[in-house]
């Protein structure tokens, strides 16, 4: 793809230090290559001073506002349904950039079947030399009647079912085929196992997903979702789209034989225990499967680039 520019998509809550701290990193990245970019911050209803932070410092940046706050595939999904450039990066507020992550990202798409890009994504706590796990490529296996994943660095297990780029919280796609396939499924909303579901429907629908090294970012673990969200809501909502990433992409006659088998004995074994959070993110997950439509295209509309 000659001549490649780029859509950088920040999907932010109450993230006025991340962006002051991580802004000009991404700044660099992109100018240490002569390629042509817009940057757009979608704001999910923040409560602190980012909106007024990047108007004032960063007038150049694109500021879509959500009108309710709605989560991360959602608010995602306004920033992709939004650029305009060939190229798209979807990155948390919380990452700092390498200054080639765009050199080695972007070296992919003169092939059109390549979906995404997606490199070493060095997971850290305070300090970055505090390095707790890093990224690479992630394993798909199948326990007690629920797919799961894990990174294959820290995978113990003899068998699996697939190995694939998970694409975490930082990578570069193709917008056309971004924007086809209807970004993140907001099924998952408002945070969890979206980016999983997002590389393995793009896997089924036959796109290939790039794994680099060199393509480098860091990221402070967990930095917003603790600082904002209570940690039995995220258990919660974890155990509700594990269920939900299960029905989705579970395949074969017996393995979907033995997920019904263990989801009777986990029931009643659950019932005796009195595990209510167990119960509660299994209604959920069922209300949520039915209640949400299905994926559609999210493809700029022509009220959009007349806003």
């Amino acid at each position: 793809m000659a001549n490649k520019s780029i859509s950088v998509v920040l999907p932010n809550y109450n993230g006025r230090e991340l962006l002051e701290e991580n802004l000009p990193t991404l700044y660099e990245a992109l100018n240490s290559h002569s390629m042509a970019y817009e940057i757009i911050v979608v704001d999910d209803c923040s409560t602190d001073e980012s909106v007024i932070f990047l108007a004032s410092t960063y007038p150049d940046i694109t500021i879509l506002n959500n009108e309710k706050n709605s989560g991360f595939s959602v608010t995602c999904n306004k920033g992709i349904q939004y650029a305009t450039r060939d190229l798209i990066c979807v990155s948390n507020t919380d990452v700092t950039f390498h200054k080639d992550y765009f050199l080695y990202g972007t070296d992919y798409f003169d092939d059109p079947n390549v979906f995404a890009v997606k490199g070493d994504i060095i997971n850290y706590s305070g300090q970055r030399d505090r390095v707790i796990s890093i990224d690479k490529k992630n394993r798909l296996y199948y326990k007690r009647g629920l797919l799961r994943f894990k990174t294959g660095s820290l995978f113990k297990r003899k068998s699996y079912d697939l190995e694939y780029v998970c694409l975490g919280c930082c990578f570069i796609a193709h917008t056309h085929h971004l924007q086809k396939l209807g970004g993140f499924d907001t099924v998952f909303s408002p945070y969890y196992w979206e980016d999983s579901d997002l590389a393995l429907t793009a896997i089924n629908q036959g796109y290939e997903l790039i794994y680099d090294p060199k393509c480098i970012v860091y990221h402070k673990a967990s930095s917003t979702m603790e600082a904002t969200q209570g940690k039995l809501k995220r258990k919660i909502i974890s155990n509700r789209n594990k269920f939900i990433f299960c029905w989705k992409h579970l395949k074969g006659t017996k393995r979907w034989a033995q997920h019904i088998f263990f989801m009777v004995a986990s029931l009643f074994l659950r019932w005796i225990i009195l595990d209510w959070r167990f119960y509660y993110a299994f209604v959920l997950a069922i209300n949520r499967k039915i209640s949400m439509p299905p994926r559609k295209p999210i493809f700029r509309s022509e009220e959009i680039e007349g806003d």
